[in-house]
This record gives structure tokens, C-alpha cells and sequence, in this order.
């Protein structure tokens, strides 16, 4: 890694102390096990060889208990099958001991690696569902869904993969040496290839290198799945653009392209991690080759070099994978990294610190007082906005493209926070207000109706959580899903699919209409309510909105003059500020802007067209 690159320990420590808490049981049986594993390998294995295979071969005597024990409990005649069998159990034995250790560790960190990781998931995603729409308009939805989706499972990977190696490599390191050193206490010979562990030091500037390559190819990888995912869900969500303008084979190229420089990375990584091993493994055979030409020298005997072979083995190959387990500790590092930037992110609209409830019933009043606002610091969209609509009066906004109607309407809502002034609703800034009090408020039908993936019964409940089945089909009526729902043998309880899939753009606008009517919010945003419906359907519909509207603030952005007159007030905007306001008749008559944009879709409506205002 880089020298101006942050650490990644002082990264992934916090995530763990965050949410290893309840894990920490499980964790400590882990470490407990690998201790074992570590102990079997790295220590019992090289002292069998080099204590108990002389005895078996009659080159040493067996210790003075042993000799007692099998004088007294063992037939002479069968001394020499005893000590045979008894020294070939050690092996498996050993063995068997360092695989159960090894299996529970895996498994017990395995396991709390899991939960941990979970909560880690549900944390973001929650975090994600809070967080403002500012934030949301400058990350892609593609690079939220790798955090989400591949980031998450990805660090579940590498955190099984490090926890496991890194309690049970670093032990068996030190049983090794600890045996190394036992060794060198108990034997001048074994002392003098002590030495030989100094070429270990050779490992650490080659890991630290192929770390920095390795580093390097994995960050422009994650770059490229971000850019990937956001390519794939940009086209499957404009899949009727790329058809109608014929991009199928240009989105195709562009993906391949992303996906080669991908890929491209992937390899590179992978080639410098694989290099990795075979590396170490040269520099720890040049050491046992030093070893067995130092010990022939020095009157070693076999069993001796043996025990000591396996000993420098058990110290090399946790170097080995220790460096292995340094990389993937820095990938770890740089999802974390990224995951922080969600997890850490300012929420730009925070609940307040001292609420003001509002009571169970309210009037509905909203004021402007001096509103400025913009999406960012070179254009703003609303300048100085100042208006009172009082409780039940229905006020439709009307103005060009881009002056500011739907900005105007997610301040209500607090989708975004002013610059300066402030929004009321019965006298008390929305920003004083919980999120809870002001949905329970405001009920919004927008131009893009949102269904999710459930019974049409309950995508309508979504108005109003708990409402019985009676109240939820009298919405539908009154919103005219009935129209299409009797049509269907399973009528509300019809699940859809994704995004509503299965019904028409206009039914899914009947629908969302519903979960007003069954909301009944005492204030009311109707954004493009009716755009999805024709003209007929539109008119039904209308009735019924007119019902919902009598004795609510109603906010009324619609493209049809048709809609627009029904309102007792309107408000004309025009780059950003409120020109003229009034009634129908008022503004035909002093507003040019509204003169125009009537009469314009007047004489289109009799061409057969329609002007959006």
C-alpha cells in the first residue's frame, strides 16, 4: 500500500469492537481452539519425531516412567509390538487433536464472522433508508448495490478467511519457535541452526511489496464492480430508451469494456497473490538446504534434522500464509473504507434533537417564510419563496419545466433542507418535526408510482399501516382499482411483481392514488397524480380526488389546465420565484405566463397535443 494510504487496521478495529460484542463467546472458543491447532502442529509433531520415533527404532531408551509402566503392564514379549503401536497412534493422534482443533475454530469464527457481518449488512441498509436525498442524488444507485450486496459479502469472505488464519498461523509461529528454541536449549547441535531463522527475514520485504501490487489492482477492481453494477442497472431500468434508440449493441460495448478492465485488475491481483507462495517457498528451501548441509557437518542425527525440518516448516508456512492474510487484511481495509462513507454519512435532514409533537389532530396550515434553496451551490433552484396556504384550501402550482414546482413540494415534505427561511406546517418548522409526525401528516402521490413486490391488498395498506380489509377495498374503490382488480381470480390478494410489473402505468397510478384514500393525510401533494391515466380514466378518477381533497391543504401539480382549474388557488412560478397568484379567472387576466401556457395547450389539445406546465 501506498505510504499516503490510510492503514487498514485502524479501518476494520472500530467495525470489530462495534459488532463483535455479542460474538465475543464465540470468538475467545475460536482462539482457544487454534491454540490447540497451534500447539499440535507447530510444537507436539516436531517433539514426536524427534523423542519418540529413537525410541521406536532403538536408538534411544523410552523415559524412565514409560520403561516402568510397560515392565509392569506389558509382556516382555511384547515390549517391542507395544512401543510400535503405541508410537505410530502418536501420529494420528497429533494429527486428529490439530484437526478437530482447527475444524472447531474455523467453524465457531466462521459462524461469529457471519453475524457479525449481518449486522454490519442491516446497519447499512438502514442507514441508507435515512439518510437524505441529497445524499442519494450524488451516489449512483449502482455503487449503493455493490455496497450493499457485493461489498458486504465480499468483507464476509476476507474476514472468515483472516480470522481463521490469523489466530491459528501466528501460533503455530510461536509453538514452532518455542520448539526451535527447546531445541537449541537441549542440543548444541540443533543451537547452531537456530541461525537459519534470519533468512526468514527475507519474506517480509517480498510480502510487503507483492502487498503493494496486490493493493493497487484491487482498488482499480472495486472501482470497476461500481461502475459495472451501475451500468447493468442503468439499462435493465431504461430498458424502453435502449430499445426504442436502438443502444442494445452500444450498451453491450460499453459493458464489455467495463467488465475487461475489471477482469483485467482481477488478474493482475490474482497473479501477484500466486506468486506469493511460491516465493516463500523457494526462500524457506534455500534455508532447510543450508539447514541439512550445516547439520551433515555437525553430527545431527536424522531424527534430530527431522524434527527440526518440520519445525522450520510449521515456522515458514505461517509466514506464508501470514502474508497472504496482510493482503487480504488491506482489502479489507478499502471495503471498510468505502462502507464507512455510508456508515458515517451526515445525515443532511437529522431527526431533532428537541421534537415538537404535533397534536393527533391539526388544521393543515403551511407557510413559506423566505425560502431559498438549491440542490448545490451553483444553482438555486428557489429564491426567496414566501406564501401562506391556510388549512383546507386546495392550491395547484403551475410553471414551466425546472421553476421550482416539485422542489416547492419536497420542502413540505423535507425531503431537502432550506438554505435559509423556513417551512411550516401549523406554525412549527418541519425541521422541529419527526420524521414519524410528518408522514403521519402528508400524504404524497407522486408522477412515478413506486409498487413493491406484495398483494395489491397491501401495496394499498402501505397508506396506512394496520387498516382492515374492509377499509383497505373501500380506498380501492374510491381510487377505481376495483376496475381491474375483479377482472383477476386472486382480486386484491393478486401479488405483483417488481416494480409493480403485470399492470398497466395507469393502474399502478390507481393504486397509489388508493393509498391516499386510505391514508386521508390532512395534507395532501398530488405530483402528476393523474399523468399515467387517459382522459377518461382521468375524469373518473377526478371525482374521487375532489372527494379527498374537501377539507385538506391539497397541493395540485398536474400538466392538464383541466386539473389545474379545479383549484382555488393557484401559484405561477418562473424561474425559481412565485410571479403571480390567485384564481383561474385572476391570472388569465394579469399573468402573461399563465395566459400563454393556457392558451398554448388549448390550441394544442384541439391539434391533438398537449403542453406540460
Amino acid at each position: 500500500m501506498a505510504e499516503k494510504d490510510e492503514k487498514a487496521w485502524p479501518v476494520i478495529r472500530p467495525i470489530l469492537k462495534q459488532y463483535m460484542g455479542p460474538e465475543k463467546g464465540l470468538v475467545t472458543l475460536g482462539i482457544l481452539s487454534g491454540v490447540v491447532a497451534a500447539a499440535a502442529a507447530g510444537f507436539g509433531l516436531p517433539f514426536m519425531l524427534q523423542h519418540v520415533f529413537p525410541v521406536v527404532f532403538g536408538e534411544a531408551a523410552a523415559p524412565a516412567w514409560l520403561q516402568g509402566w510397560m515392565q509392569e503392564h506389558v509382556p516382555a514379549e511384547s515390549v517391542d509390538s507395544a512401543v510400535l503401536w503405541g508410537a505410530a497412534f502418536m501420529i494420528p493422534l497429533v494429527m486428529s487433536v490439530r484437526g478437530l482443533a482447527t475444524y472447531f475454530n474455523a467453524y465457531l469464527l466462521t459462524f461469529a464472522g457471519m453475524n457479525i457481518l449481518t449486522r454490519l449488512r442491516m446497519d447499512l441498509f438502514a442507514k441508507l433508508q435515512w439518510l437524505s436525498f441529497s445524499f442519494h442524488d450524488r451516489r449512483s444507485r449502482g455503487d449503493l448495490m455493490t455496497s450493499v450486496i457485493q461489498y458486504t459479502q465480499g468483507l464476509q469472505q476476507q474476514m472468515v478467511f483472516v480470522l481463521n488464519d490469523l489466530v491459528i498461523q501466528p501460533l503455530t509461529l510461536v509453538a514452532a519457535v518455542g520448539y526451535l528454541v527447546y531445541a537449541a536449549m537441549t542440543s548444541n547441535e540443533s543451537a547452531m541452526l537456530l541461525g537459519n531463522l534470519i533468512i526468514s527475514a527475507a519474506c517480509v520485504p517480498l510480502v510487503r511489496m507483492v502487498g503493494k501490487r496486490m493493493l493497487k489492482q484491487m482498488r482499480k477492481a472495486l472501482a470497476g464492480m461500481n461502475v459495472i453494477t451501475a451500468t447493468v442497472e442503468e439499462s435493465f431500468a431504461a430498458q424502453r430508451e435502449v430499445r426504442s434508440f436502438n443502444l442494445e449493441q452500444q450498451r453491450e460495448d460499453m459493458l464489455q469494456k467495463q467488465i475487461r478492465g475489471f477482469n483485467g485488475a482481477l488478474i493482475r491481483c490474482s497473479a501477484w497473490q500466486q506468486a506469493l507462495s511460491p516465493a516463500v517457498e523457494c526462500v524457506c528451501a534455500l534455508a532447510l538446504a543450508y539447514s541439512l548441509y550445516q547439520g551433515c557437518g555437525s553430527g545431527l542425527t536424522l531424527e534430530q534434522f527431522t524434527a527440526i525440518a518440520t519445525a522450520f516448516y510449521f515456522c515458514y508456512d505461517p509466514v506464508k500464509r501470514l502474508g497472504s492474510v496482510a493482503n487480504q487484511v488491506q482489502m479489507m481495509g478499502l471495503m471498510i473504507k468505502h462502507l464507512n462513507s455510508i456508515l458515517h454519512a451526515e445525515d443532511e435532514t437529522p431527526e431533532p434533537s428537541e421534537p415538537v409533537a404535533l397534536p393527533e389532530s391539526i388544521e393543515g396550515r403551511v407557510d413559506f417564510e423566505h425560502v431559498t434553496f438549491g440542490y448545490n451551490e451553483e444553482k438555486v433552484v428557489l429564491k426567496d419563496i414566501s406564501v401562506q396556504v391556510p388549512a383546507g384550501q386546495i392550491v395547484a402550482l403551475v410553471g414551466p419545466s425546472g421553476s421550482g414546482k416539485t422542489t416547492f413540494i419536497n420542502l413540505i415534505c423535507r425531503f431537502y433542507d432550506v438554505n435559509q427561511g423556513s417551512v411550516k406546517i401549523d406554525g412549527v418548522d418541519v425541521r422541529k418535526l419527526t420524521r414519524a409526525d410528518r408522514t403521519r401528516v402528508i400524504g404524497l402521490v407522486s408522477q412515478f408510482s413506486a409498487l413493491f413486490r406484495d398483494t395489491i391488498r397491501e401495496n394499498i395498506r402501505v397508506g396506512r399501516k394496520g387498516a382492515d380489509d374492509a377499509a383497505v377495498e373501500t380506498a380501492g374503490k374510491l381510487a377505481c382499482v376495483d376496475e381491474f382488480v375483479k377482472m383477476h381470480p386472486d382480486g386484491y390478494d393478486r401479488v405483483l411483481s417488481e416494480g409493480g410489473t403485470g399492470i398497466s402505468g395507469g393502474q399502478k397510478q390507481r393504486v397509489s392514488i388508493a393509498r391516499a384514500f386510505l391514508k386521508n393525510a390532512p395534507i395532501l401533494i398530488l405530483d402528476e397524480a393523474t399523468s399515467a391515466l387517459d382522459m377518461k380514466s382521468e375524469a373518473i378518477i377526478q371525482e374521487s380526488l375532489d372527494k379527498l381533497a374537501e377539507g385538506h391543504t391539497t397541493f395540485i401539480i398536474a400538466h392538464r389546465f383541466s386539473t389545474i382549474r379545479r383549484a382555488q388557488r393557484i401559484l405561477v412560478f418562473e424561474e425559481g420565484r412565485i410571479v403571480a397568484d390567485g384564481s383561474h379567472d385572476e391570472l388569465y387576466e394579469s399573468c402573461l405566463l399563465y395566459k400563454g401556457l393556457y392558451d398554448e395547450q388549448v390550441s394544442q389539445a384541439q391539434d391533438g397535443k398537449e403542453t406540460q406546465v
